[in-house]
């Protein structure tokens, strides 16, 4: 769940990943409540090139991260490794 601080929203890392996604498919900004960030023109701001890289790079980490979870998880229970595209 997110945090209020100084008057800011904080995300955690499952809904930073969230906001991560949503971006890199809409191609546009969000604030971490959910809007459209705007211009002042009253456009969406539209991502970079390294912006999206960046966002991408964050999800590969994150799924990389979970993959290493997992695979401790099931090593300590004596389980086979399945992965399934995730």
């Amino acid at each position: 769940m997110s945090v209020i601080y100084k008057g800011k929203r904080l995300l955690n890392p499952y809904e930073k990943g969230n906001k991560a996604f949503c971006e890199l498919q809409k191609g546009v900004h969000y604030t971490n409540t959910g809007k459209v960030k705007l211009n002042r023109q009253k456009k969406p701001i539209r991502l970079s090139d390294t912006e999206r890289a960046y966002r991408s790079g964050y999800l590969a980490a994150q799924k990389d991260s979970r993959r290493a979870y997992r695979s401790r998880q099931n090593k300590n229970s004596g389980l086979p490794v399945i992965y399934i595209n995730n």
